[in-house]
Parts: C-alpha cells; structure tokens; sequence
C-alpha cells in the first residue's frame, strides 16, 4: 500500500515505524513543514514543500512557529497529491494548516485518513474537545491513534469511538546486549534532552546526582541538541554546575548525537532518566525500556503508563528534588533489584513496545475503520514485484 505521512518533520520517533512498514513492502513518503538538525534519513528522505507566501505573512504577523502556520502553495501541493495519490495518510496535529490541506485534498482523492496526536487514548474531555474531535471524525470518515493509552487520572476519563492506541516501536535488545554492571565503577546514569528546554530539567537531575555523589559510586551521561546560541549557552552553564559540584568527572555531556549513536549509548548504560516536565510523550522512556534500562520519569511524562512502580523503574512528582533523589538512590544502592529491573524492562518493551506490536496494532486499525486488510496489500505487493 502506498503511505502518506505528514507532519511538522520527520521525528526520530518514527524511525523504527517506517523501517517496520518498508518491511512489510509499503511504499512510503513522508512531506514535512521543516527537517531537523538531528534526523535519520538513512530510511527516507522527508519532502519538504516551498512554504507559500501566504504562509510566510501568516507566520510573520501573527508570530508562530513554522510549524504551526507553515502550508505549501496550494495548487502546486494540490498537483503533487494527486499525482501521488496515497491509499492511506497519517497526519500530525489535525488542525495546524498544512495538515488541515493535507486532510482536504485526501477527502477530495478518498484518500483514508488517520489523524495522529499524543494525547491519552482515554482521558477527560471537555464537550468543546469532545465535539470537537467527534466531528472532525466524522467529516473526514478519519481514524484517529495515539502512541498513549491513559494520562491515569481519577476523573472521569473517555474512549472516543475510531480513536486507537497504536505504540511508537522502539528498537528492543536481546538480553545478551545487556551492559553488564562493574561493581567498582557503579551504574552508569543517563538523560536525554534538548540543552535550550528549561522543563527538561537538567540542572534538577545533577543537583539530584550532588546529593548521591558522597555515597554511592556511579557515573552520567547528558546528551541533548546543541544547534542554537541558547542551547549553547545553556550547555555551558551546566557544565559549570557541574564543575562547580566537583563532578566534571562524574558527568560527562554530549551534544547532536546522531539517532544511529544513540544505540550505542543506551547499551553502555544501566538506568535512563526523564526529569522532564509536561512532557508530551517522551519516547527515549520507550526507547530507554527497549535497551532494557528502568526508567524514572516525572508524572507529567505522557509514556508514565509504561512504568510501574518499583517493577521497571518510578514516576516521580514533577520538579521535586526529593522525589529524584530518593529514586535514584534506590536504584543505584540495590545492584540485584536493578538487574531485576533491567530484565522486566525489557520483558516489557518485547511485549508492548515491540515493531511487531506496533504492526498488529495499525493493522486492526485499518481493518476495523476502513475494512482493509493491509497483510493482504502486503501480500499482494509481493507477488507483483
């Protein structure tokens, strides 16, 4: 079958998503607003069309971001649709103006429409987003899916009718790769997260690191995007907090690490970290759990659900130093509870966060909205080539 996606650019978050699709012998293209410092082209190159005019005084008089007001010319990108002519397209954030385009052109085509946002599959809803959701739904006969089941809330939360829970997959190890554990150097801690976003909370996880450093042994890793002067700055100040700490040795910083060196560096560590708060989803907790690291997030983490207390790492209270400090500690000072915790990660991310998972998922999505059996397009496509 022939797959569409767009989206504001080509997220490292989907790159296990394509690779699983092209294997199944898809075809697939992917149109952007922007292309980003840090993307893995290696799959695909994402098509990025000449913003409009109209777009580009959008942008400037109402001061957003490219994302947000970016749209093609829209006869040209009209042309290029039609040309292309997807069975089914994937959209990101239904209501920005490139994808409501995106969404018109492929009900003109009858082109099959999945919207995708990260927002909890079941969660409370006010009638406005509600109606809101129920009607977009409904006029473009769309799906909907979402990489997150529940944001756990006690109030009253809802399914919508054709929305899905679909995982982003990660990259999930054999239990043979597993780092193995140096006693005398301790665990080895690491944290991913862009060096200019304050809500990433780095300089908390290093305070929350100074508060450990007398007691136990273990060493860090903090790698972020380092592309702008903020990021730089904000790069450097760490760094001298944590000389200032006296752990210049203890923590080491890493900036642009491309998505294909990220593996290696989740294999060279024990736990992963996510201090951050409103985190929309979060995918290095996925990422992290696939590599078989328990993980500490905060519970403003949209992938919390996947961690269970105490079982595959802790959610901790959003911006408490308190919180981080006695996870951590709890990890690092029980070397076999930690190797149990490793195990279950893993365990964990084979049975839910796997490709495999993600194809079955997407599959019945399509065969239960659309009466497609995209096994049988599959199959189809293998015979003809």
């Amino acid at each position: 079958m022939k797959l569409l996606f767009v989206a504001p650019r080509y997220h490292t978050n989907q790159v296990q998503l394509i690779k699983k699709l092209l294997e199944k012998k898809h075809e697939i293209s992917f149109h952007v607003a922007s292309i980003g410092h840090t993307e893995d082209h290696s799959l695909l190159t994402p098509v990025q069309f000449k913003q409009s005019k109209l777009s580009v005084f959008f942008e400037s008089f109402l001061k957003g971001a490219v994302s947000q007001y970016y749209f093609p010319a829209p006869y040209s990108y009209w042309k290029a649709f039609k040309q292309h002519k997807p069975d089914i397209i994937i959209i990101r954030d239904p209501y920005k103006m490139f994808s409501m385009m995106a969404a018109f052109y492929a009900l003109l085509t009858k082109t099959r429409i999945v919207f995708y946002t990260q927002e909890p599959l079941s969660r409370p809803r006010s009638w406005k987003t509600r109606l809101k959701q129920k009607m977009t739904i409904g006029f473009f006969k769309a799906a909907w899916m979402t990489p997150i089941v529940s944001d756990n809330t006690r109030a009253k939360s809802e399914h919508l009718k054709h929305m899905y829970y679909v995982p982003l997959p990660v990259n999930v190890t054999s239990e043979e790769h597993l780092c193995n554990l140096n006693t005398e150097e301790g665990p080895k801690i690491l944290m991913v997260g862009k060096y200019h976003q304050e809500r990433k909370k780095h300089l908390l996880f290093i305070q929350a690191l100074n508060n450990l450093k007398s007691k136990y042994r273990f060493t860090a890793t903090i790698v972020g995007e380092c592309a702008t002067r903020e990021q730089q700055n904000n790069f450097n100040f760490l760094n001298q907090q944590a000389a200032q700490f006296g752990m210049s040795n203890q923590i080491e910083f890493k900036q642009n690490v491309p998505y294909k060196q990220m593996a290696d560096l989740y294999t060279l560590h024990h736990i992963f970290v996510l201090p951050a708060i409103n985190e929309q989803y979060g995918v290095s907790v996925n990422e992290a759990l696939g590599y078989g690291l328990p993980v500490i997030c905060t519970d403003t983490c949209g992938a919390k659900f996947n961690i269970n207390n105490g079982h595959n790492g802790f959610v901790v209270k959003s911006d408490s130093l308190d919180d981080l400090t006695a996870s951590l500690e709890k990890m690092i000072s029980d070397y076999q509870q930690l190797t149990q915790m490793r195990q279950r990660s893993l365990q964990y991310a084979r049975e839910n966060l796997s490709a495999d998972v993600f194809y079955s998922k997407f599959t019945n999505l399509a065969r239960e909205r659309f009466a497609i059996s995209m096994n049988l397009a599959t199959l189809l496509a293998i015979v003809l080539l």
